[in-house]
Formats: C-alpha cells, sequence, structure tokens
C-alpha cells in the first residue's frame, strides 16, 4: 500500500483543479471552511480520477469497460456485478476513509421499472486506483494507492508534479440565461397533497415523500457553479462528480449508509425548520423544531423504517438508535436527525447491506415499498439522481454514501433540481409546500448570484 503525505492545503478545491483534465473527475467534499466550528462529519475529502474500469447501468443493461479486456455488457444485478469485480482487488485496512475503489452514483429508480422518461443513467462507477485524501482535523493530506495497477505510480508523479505547480489556467465561466422553471406550482401540489391524505385516511400508508422538479438554462462550467454552491451550502455529504456527458452536484446534508470493520451506521434526516432572519426568530425556529410532536413522529417513523432495513444484512439484537432527535444546523434550515447502527452479519457484505436498505427510507416514506408506489403514481418526473446516493466501495473494505437531496444535473445547458418533504395526516398544505421552498434556498441563492453577475 502506497502512502505519501502531500502538502496540506484547507481549500479542497485546490486539488481538483490540478485533477479534473483527467477521465471522470470525482470529489466527496466535506465542505470543510476555515472559521467554520469543527465537526466530525466535516473532515474528510477525497478527489480521484482516471478509473481502470467503468460500469454504466442503463435500460437494466450494464456496460463495463475495462482497459485490459475491453467492453462487455450484462443484464445481471448491477451491485452483484460491482461486487465480483470488487472480489478480485483486496488490500489491507489503513486509517484512511478511501483507498481506491469503487466510486460513483445510483439513481434513486436503479432497479425499478418505471415509464417515466430518465435524463441519465441508473447507476454510474468508475473503479479508481488512487485517491488524494484530505484530513481537515489532522490538517494532513495524502496520496493513497494499493498500485494495482502498472501505470499508478507514472500517474502519480504527475499529480505530484501538477499539484507543485503553478496554477495558469484562465478563471471558469458560468451563467444563468433564464428564470427557473418548476414542474409543479401551489394548484398541482395541492391536488398531490390531497390525494396522499386520503391514502394516509385509509390506513394505506403512515408517510409519503412528494417532491417538485425545476430547471433553469445555464452556459459554462457547472464547476465553477458548484464552487459557489459549496460556500454557500456548507453540508458535510456535497459531491462534484464529472461525467462525459454530465456532470452532478451534490449538496446533502444527510449520509445514508457508512460501514467500517463490519459496524454500520445511517443517520437519517426527518425534520426541517427554516432558520430565522435574526438571533431571536432562529433561536424561535430551533426550539420550534426541538418541540415538535409532529416532527419527531415523522423521524421516529424513519428510524423504525431503517432499523427494519438495517436489520436485514445486521446480526439479531445488535441495531442501536445511537441519537434521536438531534439537531443539526445549517445555513439555510434546522434539521432534526436520528441515529442508527448495527453489526453486519458474516454472510452479508457492505454490497448487499446497500441493496437491501436502497433506496433510503428518509426520502421515500413508510412502509417504503407503499410509498414508492404512491411516488411513482403522483410526480410526473423521473427522480433520477435526486433521492439517490453518491457511495464509495473502497478497497479496504470501507463504504460510505449520501442521499443526494439538494442536488442538480448539469446536461446540455440546463441545470435541473428538485426538492421534497415528507407528508403525514398531521401536515399543513402551505406549510409543507414552504418546506420544500427552504430546503432548496441555497441552490437558487447560488443561481441568483450567478444570474445577478450576468446584469451587472
Amino acid at each position: 500500500m502506497l502512502k505519501i503525505e502531500i502538502p496540506y492545503n484547507a481549500d479542497s478545491t485546490f486539488y481538483y483543479e490540478r485533477i479534473r483534465h483527467l477521465k471522470w473527475p470525482v470529489f466527496l467534499d466535506s465542505a470543510f471552511q476555515k472559521g467554520r466550528e469543527q465537526n466530525e462529519l466535516a473532515r474528510f475529502d477525497i478527489i480521484t480520477a482516471n478509473p481502470f474500469t467503468t460500469l454504466i447501468t442503463d435500460n437494466s443493461i450494464t456496460t463495463i469497460d475495462n482497459n485490459s479486456i475491453g467492453v462487455s455488457t450484462s443484464q445481471d444485478n448491477p451491485l452483484e456485478l460491482l461486487h465480483q469485480i470488487m472480489n478480485n482487488y483486496k488490500c489491507d485496512d489503513t486509517d484512511l476513509p478511501f483507498v481506491g475503489g469503487a466510486l460513483g452514483y445510483f439513481s434513486y429508480s436503479l432497479g425499478m421499472k418505471s415509464e417515466k422518461s430518465h435524463m441519465i443513467p441508473s447507476m454510474h462507477f468508475g473503479i479508481y486506483d488512487w485517491a488524494l485524501i484530505i484530513d481537515h482535523h489532522h490538517q494532513k493530506a495524502f496520496i493513497a494507492s494499493p498500485l494495482f495497477q502498472k501505470q499508478t505510480e507514472e500517474m502519480i508523479s504527475e499529480i505530484r508534479a501538477n499539484l507543485s505547480a503553478e496554477n495558469n489556467k484562465k478563471e471558469d465561466f458560468f451563467s444563468i440565461e433564464s428564470d427557473i422553471a418548476e414542474s409543479t406550482n401551489l394548484h398541482s401540489y395541492t391536488k398531490q397533497f390531497n390525494t396522499v391524505k386520503d391514502y394516509l385516511k385509509q390506513g394505506d400508508c403512515y408517510q409519503v415523500n412528494i417532491s417538485k422538479k425545476y430547471q433553469v438554462k445555464a452556459k459554462g462550467e457547472s464547476w465553477c457553479f458548484y464552487k459557489k454552491f459549496r460556500e454557500i451550502n456548507q453540508s458535510p455529504f456535497m459531491a462534484y462528480l464529472c461525467f462525459d456527458e454530465f456532470e452532478l452536484l451534490s449538496g446533502s446534508p444527510e449520509r445514508f449508509l457508512k460501514a467500517v470493520d463490519g459496524k454500520v451506521s445511517t443517520r437519517p434526516i426527518k425534520g426541517t425548520r427554516a432558520r430565522g432572519v435574526n438571533q431571536h426568530e432562529d433561536r424561535e425556529a430551533l426550539n420550534f423544531l426541538k418541540n415538535s410532536a409532529k416532527d419527531k413522529a415523522e423521524n421516529l417513523m424513519i428510524v423504525d423504517l431503517l432499523r427494519n432495513d438495517l436489520g436485514v444484512s445486521c446480526n439479531i439484537g445488535s441495531i442501536n438508535v445511537d441519537e434521536l432527535f438531534t439537531i443539526e444546523t445549517y445555513p439555510n434550515v434546522h434539521h432534526l436527525v436520528s441515529s442508527v447502527s448495527g453489526v453486519l452479519k458474516k454472510e452479508s457484505n457492505i454490497y448487499s447491506l446497500f441493496e437491501n436498505a436502497f433506496p433510503g427510507g428518509s426520502i421515500t416514506g413508510a412502509p417504503k415499498k407503499r410509498a414508492m408506489e404512491i411516488i411513482e403514481e403522483l410526480e410526473e418526473h423521473a427522480r433520477d439522481f435526486y433521492c439517490g446516493s453518491v457511495a464509495y466501495f473502497s478497497f479496504n473494505e470501507r463504504l460510505d454514501s449520501n442521499i443526494s437531496i439538494r442536488s442538480i444535473i448539469s446536461k446540455e445547458e440546463t441545470l435541473f433540481f428538485y426538492s421534497g418533504g415528507g407528508l403525514t395526516i398531521e401536515s399543513n398544505l402551505e406549510d409543507e409546500y414552504q418546506e420544500i421552498e427552504d430546503k432548496v434556498k441555497n441552490i437558487k441563492k447560488t443561481i441568483l448570484f450567478f444570474k445577478d453577475n450576468n446584469e451587472a
């Protein structure tokens, strides 16, 4: 295992900008910024590029492109295919979260049958032989690699040279070219809301998450947009993934699944309150959420759902609720967060764990299967990347992943983004519709920044 310490820079965009010319560059971003209070969730950033194997799943067909054996296709389970390939590459564990491995995204609709039109494949993964790891707590940075590929050492030498060289690249250009269009107005949302309420009254479901879709025309480099977005959003599970035909920008505050040494954890978010405009109003908003019986009931439903999901892959009796109804504060909202953990069964693995729990219950509702059927019935848009997951499966048998909320697809000079919220029997129409707007505020704020600059 190669592990080289390199000079530390608190701004991880420095590292990404020196490797982004390579194929499929990816950036898992804790959005660490100087002056912010240290947070265990905002510790590591992970950057890599130039995968030696790629897997793309579209319409139930997975195309595998391997540098040594060429291109093949399969209709097998995409996660099982990923597992089979990764079984060929094993390395000892280290203190680093990621040392190379499979990294990419799963769309919400992975494995689902749907008649809706999708903008992007349901799975995009690269298998990478090296990674830049930035540890903000210890103010250290490393290049790590198990050196499975012959060309990796030469590539790492080039990367180290790029990190030392002056950056002479011109500043990226980005502009917003239209007003924001929305798929759902209050009138159409009201119809969805009332239909969900009828299902809830009939006992058909306990909670259903309904979302709306937005889009805006844009020109230029989405990386430029992302850099401003991360300044505004400041969430610990952000990501920027650049593929051949589109880019994904995730502003997620929510971890989906993490697994280290067989110990599994998940941190569902359910319960939101907009930040106040001053200190007094902000304190009132926080206290309201902290004492809200409705929001606690919603959160508890999802905690129970995730206890069941983890129980499929974890030892009987190992499931614990480590935190219940914790408040996390972000620039635009306060969130109610809980934490559930378990111990992986010997006969299970991180791939089956992910499959058994996906998609995350916090963005479907409960019971999950029926909630997803109602979502499919009522939402006219395909969710694509929204409510899916950015994930890695490291060569050292570690897994981490987010729920890709507050996220954007950049494709064909358009930004597509989404927002939603869980409806229960106690939900109020106006409050729920406003919550959707509160959650998407940071994306709109970033769009407004570029639109104002265009008009200046």
